[in-house]
Formats: C-alpha cells, sequence, structure tokens
C-alpha cells in the first residue's frame, strides 16, 4: 500500500504523534508499505532525500509560528489543488491524517478528491489543552468536541491510542468505527539500561536511595502539582517511620512548566529529594527506564501512555493514575498498582513497593512479561490489517454508489 500520512507536525519537532508516526513508519516499510508525509515546513531543517534517486517522502507546506509556541509550526492556507495533484501523482491508496485542523483537513480534502478511504487518528484528547488556548481557555471545551465528533464523523475509520480513549469519542458522538491500535515500543531497547551507579553519578544522588523516576513532559496537564503532592507524603512517611529519606524522585523531561516546578519544590522544601534533568534525547531516556527502582505517573490526560509501556519493558514497576491510557496498559496488582486521584493513596502505593524488594522484583518481572504485546511490530500487523479492512469496505461501498 501507499500510505500518505496528513500531519500538523514532523521531524524534528519530537512528540507523541511524530514517534507514532515514525514508529508506524519504520515497521510498515519494512512490511513493503510505502509511506508519504505531508507536514509543515520546519524553518532551517531540510528532510533527508532519497540516495536511490527515487520520489520524495516528504512534502512540506509553508508555515508559521506561533509566539508561545515556536516549536510547533502551524501550516498556512495551502493550495488544495496542488496537494491533490501531488498525492495524485503518487498513487496513493489510503490517507492518514494526524490532527483535525489545517493538515488534517487538507488530508481529508485531497482522500475525496482522489475517491479513496480517510483514517484518522485521535492522539490527544484536546478538550484537556484548552488552557494553552488564549483569552478562551476553558471556554473552547465545547466547540472542540464538536470539531472533533464532526471531523470523526466525515472519515472512514477512526484509531485511538486506547480502549478509555475509543470510549470518550463515543461519547462526543462518534459515529465513525473506531478500533483501538496503540503506538508500539521497542522492549528490547528498554532493557540496555544505565547501571543505577551510573545515574547517581550523572545527577549526584544520595547513596542508598530507592530511584523514583517521572519520564514525561513537565507541563499543567501532565498533573505534576498531584504527584510532589504525594512525594512529600512518601517523604514525611518515610522520615517518620525509617528515620531517613531513602527515596529520590528524578525528573526526566522539559516543558512550559519547568521552572515552575522547580521553584514549587524548592518552595515545599522537597529539593533535597527531587531532580530535574530538562530535556534529554529519547535514546539516552530510554537507557534511566531500566536503572530506575519505580515509576510513577500522574497524568490522568494520556491517550496510551506509552512511557508506561516502556517502563513496564525494562522491569520496573508502575504506579499510575487510573485515568485514561495507563488503565489499559496497568494490570492492577500484578505489574503496577492503578489509584484514584487520591494523593494519600498514591502515596501509599509507592510506599508498599519502596518497603518491599521482593514486591517490586516480582512486579517487574510481570510487566516486562506483558508488555511484549505492545511491541513496535505487532502493533502495525494490527495498523495493517486496519488499512486493508478499511480499503476493502471503501471498495465495497464504492461498487455501490451510483454513478455520477
Amino acid at each position: 500500500m501507499r500510505i500518505g500520512i496528513f500531519s500538523e507536525c514532523y521531524l524534528p519537532t519530537l512528540n507523541g504523534v511524530v514517534v507514532s508516526i515514525e514508529t508506524f513508519r519504520k515497521e510498515m516499510e519494512k512490511r513493503g508499505h510505502e509511506y508519504y508525509i505531508f507536514a509543515p515546513e520546519t524553518q532551517g531543517y531540510d528532510d533527508i532525500k532519497p540516495k536511490d534517486g527515487g520520489p520524495e517522502h516528504v512534502f512540506r507546506f509553508p508555515s508559521f509560528v506561533w509566539p508561545w509556541q515556536k516549536n510547533y509550526p502551524i501550516a498556512k492556507r495551502v493550495n488544495d489543488r496542488e496537494a491533490i495533484h501531488q498525492a495524485k501523482s503518487l498513487g496513493l491508496d489510503i490517507i492518514h491524517t494526524q490532527h483535525l485542523f489545517t493538515m488534517g483537513r487538507l488530508g481529508l480534502k485531497v482522500a475525496r478528491a482522489l475517491d479513496i478511504p480517510a483514517v484518522y487518528t485521535y492522539h490527544t484528547l484536546i478538550a484537556e489543552y484548552t488552557h494553552y488556548v488564549p483569552v478562551l481557555g476553558g471556554l473552547a471545551t465545547g466547540p472542540i468536541i464538536k470539531i472533533s465528533r464532526d471531523y470523526c464523523n466525515a472519515c472512514d475509520q477512526i484509531v485511538t491510542p486506547s480502549e478509555p480513549m475509543k470510549k470518550i469519542l463515543l461519547d462526543y458522538g462518534v459515529t465513525r468505527p473506531i478500533e483501538a491500535i496503540p503506538t508500539g515500543i521497542h522492549p528490547e531497547e528498554m532493557q540496555q539500561h544505565f547501571s543505577r551507579e551510573a545515574i547517581r553519578k550523572t545527577w549526584d544522588l544520595p547513596e542508598n536511595t530507592t530511584i523514583l523516576l517521572y519520564v514525561s513532559r513537565i507541563a499543567k496537564e501532565k498533573n505534576i502539582g498531584f504527584l510532589f503532592q504525594a512525594f512529600e507524603q512518601v517523604v514525611k512517611f518515610r522520615r517518620h517511620h525509617h528515620g531517613r529519606v531513602d527515596a529520590h524522585l528524578l525528573m526526566v523531561g522539559g516543558g512550559p512548566e519547568l521552572n515552575y516546578y522547580r521553584r514549587l519544590v524548592k518552595k515545599i522544601g522537597l529539593d533535597d529529594y527531587v531532580t530535574f534533568t530538562d530535556m534529554i534525547k529519547k535514546e539516552v531516556v530510554n537507557k534511566y527506564f531500566g536503572a530506575a527502582d519505580i515509576f510513577v505517573f500522574p497524568s490522568v490526560t494520556e491517550t496510551q501512555g506509552i512511557v508506561v509501556a516502556e517502563a513496564m519493558a525494562a522491569g520496573i514497576p508502575v504506579v499510575a493514575v487510573n485515568k485514561m491510557g495507563p488503565s489499559d496498559i496497568i494490570k492492577n496488582g500484578e505489574d503496577g498498582f492503578l489509584t484514584s486521584l487520591n494523593i494519600h493513596e498514591f502515596a501509599a502505593k509507592i510506599n508498599k513497593l519502596l518497603d518491599d524488594d521482593k514486591l517490586r522484583y516480582k512486579m517487574g518481572q510481570a510487566g516486562q512479561t506483558h508488555a511484549k504485546q505492545y511491541s513496535s511490530l505487532n502493533c502495525a500487523i494490527k495498523m495493517e490489517a486496519l488499512y486493508e479492512k478499511t480499503r476493502e469496505q471503501y471498495n465495497r461501498h464504492r461498487a455501490g454508489r451510483p454513478a455520477s
């Protein structure tokens, strides 16, 4: 198949959507499919040209950036005819959009012009990110739900990263077929990690402490304030019952709220027990998981929670809030703990793992086994089957349409 990906972001931007595109692209190309990417241009970045002189696989469109989001170029209004002509010359079999705004709408127009099926992955619970919309804020939630519903219902097949996300779209009023297919991970990469000693030396962490790890953006929607409140309870408990704080929280990631949370940690007296690393390259971050003892994840808006599966693949138990993606991955009590949005419960599960080395090991081993089902190959095979099914259904429907 020749697959056209229409996305509002692509390399060199690195986020969950781009990771998803690249993960599926690499696996699907190994299986003989061709991927063509349509995305906004990024100033100063040039895509790698094909070495064999073949057709280009990445097509860029003029863009601009918002002053408060300079790392995310936005496609300007584009010439639909040119895009349709370009897509037609490639002989695309299916369009897979990744967003519902400029590039997503262009992708849908191209699909309809070429009379081929349009698939859409609803990656992000957009209604939970309205705090990034200047002035409107929460007032944008209702319109975004309507836009989401209308766009989904204009496509032929919807993909969500998890079952909980599928349920939300059904609640929005989406009537098109929806299938949950997560972005795959590379379990073997997660098992090639730094030693705990190397991590302690790099970040000057105290000896004889258990390392709690958080990996993700440092941003409001990640519910990080909740994590620090829970960790404050952990610190108080361990100081009172053990006479010392034998745990350290390593926060891996950059983001818009990094400086705010650094100040907060200092204000509440946790600066001796929390270390922020800022942004680290993904291939390096992968080596952090297995060097930690417990993975902590407080987000309640994560449509999948790839990092949760990666932590499990690395062999460490996870404590996460029982919302959205993580609730679809973690087997509560077997390979980690799912808690309600309660600070004391979250802290209690962390303390339980800190006090039981055997339980940590048992859960870590179970998670490592469980995470294999999320391999990039397994997920690509599911996506391939979905593409084929969608094309067959579309062609049957097209054959039954009256001639125009």
